[in-house]
């Protein structure tokens, strides 16, 4: 008897490189780090099919920190345009504002201790500035949430 395995796909990271994006969930993530505080999972959708064409997704990790120069605050400065300052006690920023608005991603790809590589996102970037002619691979109406 022969026995036959069929290859998997498994995990595929994009390219280094600027992309079109949207974030499609945020959810709230224990900390990855003893010594951090309390985390935000945001998963961000990528124009860049995968082999089983599907876009592909990234997961960014942030602390809930919202001030200018944390990742939350630069996300929501790039993203919806509104920095810390913009909101108050009485008018909190909703992290849900930010899921499905168009924007650009800057991605790198990190050598693990392993060998292996990971994609991250090393920079919010303003819809425009990567902005093209062909369609985006997901549907504008596709509700979010």
């Amino acid at each position: 008897m022969s026995i036959t395995i069929v290859p998997s796909l498994g995990f595929e990271i994009p390219r280094a490189g600027t992309y079109r994006a949207r974030i499609i969930e945020i959810t709230e993530h224990p900390s990855l780090n003893e010594d951090w505080g309390p985390q935000l999972l945001i998963k961000v959708e990528l124009d860049e099919l995968d082999s089983s064409d599907e876009p592909m997704v990234i997961h960014y990790y942030c602390s809930q920190k919202f001030s200018p120069q944390s990742k939350l605050g630069k996300a929501a400065n790039t993203v919806i345009n509104r920095v810390p300052s913009d909101y108050s006690a009485s008018d909190p920023f909703h992290v849900d504002d930010l899921i499905g608005i168009p924007c650009g991603v800057l991605i790198e790809q990190v050598e693990r201790d392993d060998g292996s590589k990971r994609a991250v996102i090393s920079a919010w970037l303003p819809y425009d500035v990567v902005d093209k002619d062909e369609p985006l691979v997901w549907k504008d109406d596709e509700v979010l949430f």
